[in-house]
């Protein structure tokens, strides 16, 4: 297992070489504000990429053009479901580094983009998470080329624009930083047979930066099992805030009308709070929000009518807190 710090360096080495003029940018900055305005705009120029990569108007897009669920690899998938402490930490990072690598990629063939991806832990991103082609490939199909012919190059196109967009929001933060950054990034994993799509979030403080919707039922991959699809989340302080985040968002199951909700909180200094989680079935956004906080513990179960939610946080401590929750059948 690698360390902590040699992922970090992996992370920025990588940042530095697939993004060379953000990176210039962000290591001549003199301040945390210089630092965070740098990133807004370079998320704007990643939405115009991804709009014009779907030939949308930028104020065309919609939530779930900009944001990437990510199939998972069954080892990627034991791993996080079953870590603890750093080992959270570092698989989502192993995670991170190898989406970020596919920035550049927007002109290879689709066999050598999918190989790229299954060395990030993930099978899929984006459109290619749930196509046929990614399946097959996955089930063992002899000719990848032929497997793979029915994914286009405008769909490479717009795989590679969605994970730079998510990139960028989410990588930034965890390597580049003069002042605590305060930032939750949650990883929730749908093991269930219905889509998770948002329904609203509250911040106690703070502001949501990423959110992943829909996240996909599991993809049932004929002669390989079934294979459980996650999503993005992230919240972080605001610019010079002097609290960190403290945030609950809601997912709806399918058409259930069943709410399934998590709270995180990742406070600018321990003195009085932890790193802290929190999940319930049918209570709303705001509620766990202030709930995480009152319960301060770095993990959480609730069970209802057949239905399961978990989070867990690598620590309580740390400026940037990493969580993996799970939504699956009791």
């Amino acid at each position: 297992m690698h360390t902590t710090i040699d992922i970090d360096l992996k992370l920025k080495q990588g940042f530095r070489s697939l993004f060379p003029d953000y990176a210039t940018k962000l290591e001549k900055a003199t301040s945390q504000e210089e630092i965070n305005k740098l990133q807004a705009a370079f998320i704007e120029e990643s939405k115009q990429a991804l709009a014009d990569a779907l030939g949308k108007d930028i104020s065309e897009l919609v939530a779930s053009d900009q944001t990437a669920p990510i199939l998972l690899k069954k080892e990627t998938y034991e791993f996080l479901v079953n870590a603890t402490g750093d080992d959270i930490k570092n698989q989502m990072k192993v995670l991170i580094d190898g989406l970020g690598r596919l920035k550049g990629m927007e002109n290879d063939e689709a066999g050598i983009v999918a190989a790229k991806i299954l060395l990030s832990g993930a099978i899929g991103i984006g459109s290619l998470a749930t196509s046929a082609a990614i399946a097959k490939l996955v089930a063992g199909a002899a000719e990848a080329v032929a497997v793979l012919a029915g994914v286009t190059f405008a769909t490479v196109q717009v795989v590679v624009a969605v994970a730079t967009l998510v990139i960028v929001s989410v990588i930034i933060p965890i390597i580049y930083f003069m002042v605590k950054p305060a930032t939750a990034l949650v990883l929730l994993i749908n093991e269930l047979d219905k889509p998770l799509t948002f329904v609203s979030d509250h911040n106690v403080s703070g502001k949501p930066v990423l959110m992943t919707t829909p996240i996909p039922e599991g993809v049932e991959i004929p002669g390989a099992g079934k294979y459980p699809v996650s999503g993005f989340i992230v919240t972080e302080k605001k610019e010079m805030a002097l609290v960190g985040t403290q945030y609950g968002f809601t997912m709806k199951y399918g058409n259930t009308g069943t709410q399934l909700s998590f709270g995180v909180e990742c406070p600018l200094t321990s003195i009085m709070k932890d790193n802290n989680c929190y999940c319930a079935i049918d209570e709303n956004a705001e509620t766990v929000a202030v709930k995480t906080t009152d319960k301060n513990k770095q993990f959480w179960e609730a069970e209802k009518n057949g239905l399961k939610l978990s989070i867990r946080c690598n620590s309580g401590n740390g400026s940037i807190a990493y969580y993996v929750a799970r939504a699956y059948k009791a």
